[in-house]
């Protein structure tokens, strides 16, 4: 089942995204909440032993992998930002949905069988955490460690709840976060379309 045989890593981060990758295509072949940490191994072709060094125990492996694919995302949002893509709270989170959607290996944590794994993930304070530094991190109020973390854990339960339970269609989607889910985690000035440059 591995696509080839284990080899050793000289840098840890190489070994840990080749686990991921193996995970990533077990949970897409068995499903993110039946796929074993044995499945996971034999996709990576490595020893149980060698797997259990790098991730304790599932929880461990199912936050890393979902921790990976966020700053991902945040990564490509940034770019897309950088390219000249609308820069307003509300296009992030629609776009951050778009890109896990159009990911096979992200969209099947949301099938109704595997749910219960993205929702007990979710709660990770480390995951909140880059969610705040990748998506609300630039607003324009300052804001407590505890405040920022209770924003980002609304918008999180949010974004989960849109991919569990997809919207009518994308303008729908667009509606219900501009009415409940902005408004409670930023001000009205990231709220705002970016303001048109001035010419000079």
């Amino acid at each position: 089942m591995s696509s080839k045989p284990w080899r050793r890593h000289a840098e840890v981060g190489h070994a840990v995204d080749e686990l991921l990758d193996a995970a990533g295509r077990a949970f897409a072949t068995f499903g993110v909440a039946s796929a074993t940490m044995v499945d996971v191994a034999r996709m990576a072709g490595c020893s149980r032993a060698t797997l259990y060094r790098y991730f304790p125990d599932q929880e461990s492996l199912h936050l890393a992998y979902v921790h990976r694919a966020t700053l991902r995302i945040a990564h490509q949002l940034a770019a897309d930002r950088a390219a000249g893509a609308p820069d307003t709270l509300v296009e992030r989170i629609v776009a951050g949905i778009a890109h896990v959607r159009a990911d096979p290996l992200l969209a099947v944590w949301f099938e109704p069988e595997n749910m219960a794994v993205p929702i007990t993930v979710s709660q990770s304070s480390t995951l909140l955490q880059t969610m705040s530094v990748g998506l609300i991190g630039q607003l324009n109020e300052p804001l407590g460690h505890d405040e920022l973390q209770r924003r980002a854990e609304w918008m999180l339960r949010s974004i989960v709840m849109l991919l569990a339970m997809p919207g009518p269609d994308e303008d729908a989607e667009r509606s219900m976060i501009e009415q409940f889910v902005v408004p409670v985690i930023a001000t009205t000035s990231v709220i705002a379309t970016t303001p048109v440059r001035s010419q000079t």
